[in-house]
């Protein structure tokens, strides 16, 4: 079988687990960061200039785009021999696609900002410390992981060029899924040897690895919630400041009036 198919795992079996094919913010990683900052800037700025009915079809397409590189990757995994329970859709960045498809077929308040705390800084933080760096910039799962994350990346983003406005209020319900979701995985982790959310391996990520570093390998998670919640802080922070802002002035006109 040609490198081209080969997955993480199985590349990683073939040369060894310390190897890898790219290095953070060489040629490879500035070329994928670079096209995904123009696809944004370009997606945005047709969305922003979009009617309804044009915005509608990009949300319906940009969430099938991303449904069918998720079913395409599964498909070359499993008839190429290279499945493994790992490959199961169970990440954080997988259910984003759901969501994603889900907003694009009905759209909602709960899906949007459930896309805008979880997906972005999800999908930001794949793109800038990649967990595919074992493979070639010709590979299938090398093409497919950049292009996935991109597009989910570019989802939310496109929905607040368009005007969308993240409601702190629904913060805790997704936090409070989330974690939900996260008791659910870990023993499903337990059972299969996977580290689905990243809530197992304390060097599962770069994200992780830092967590660890600072408050060791049994407390990682602690490090994970408590960088959540900052991240989340200062995403909405901006909105939360806007909409204060925008309240004080509707006062002092009605007032005046």
């Amino acid at each position: 079988m040609s490198t081209f198919w080969y997955t993480d795992n199985t590349m990683l079996t073939e040369r060894g687990e310390d190897y890898t094919a790219f290095s953070l913010f060489d040629g490879t990683h500035l070329f994928w960061l670079g096209f995904a900052v123009l696809f944004i800037i370009a997606i945005c700025f047709f969305y922003r200039r979009s009617s309804s009915g044009m915005r509608r079809k990009m949300e319906i397409g940009l969430g099938a785009a991303i449904v069918f590189c998720e079913l395409f990757r599964q498909c070359v995994v499993i008839f190429s021999g290279q499945w493994l329970p790992e490959t199961l859709p169970l990440h954080l960045c997988s259910y984003n696609i759901g969501i994603c498809m889900w907003y694009g077929i009905h759209p909602t308040k709960l899906a949007a900002n459930i896309l805008y705390t979880l997906c972005i800084p999800g999908a930001a933080v794949a793109l800038l410390s990649p967990s595919w760096m074992m493979l070639p910039i010709w590979n299938f799962s090398h093409i497919d992981s950049e292009l996935t994350h991109i597009l989910l990346l570019t989802y939310p983003i496109m929905l607040v060029a368009g005007g969308f406005r993240p409601d702190i209020r629904y913060v805790p319900k997704i936090i409070g899924g989330l974690l939900c979701l996260c008791a659910v995985i870990y023993p499903l982790n337990v059972l299969l040897g996977t580290n689905f959310l990243f809530i197992t391996d304390p060097y599962g990520n770069a994200i992780t690895c830092v967590c660890t570093s600072i408050f060791g390998a049994k407390l990682f998670i602690l490090g994970y919630v408590i960088l959540l919640v900052i991240i989340v802080f200062l995403m909405h922070t901006p909105f939360v400041l806007i909409n204060l802002y925008k309240k004080k002035h509707r006062r002092c006109d009605s007032l005046i009036t």
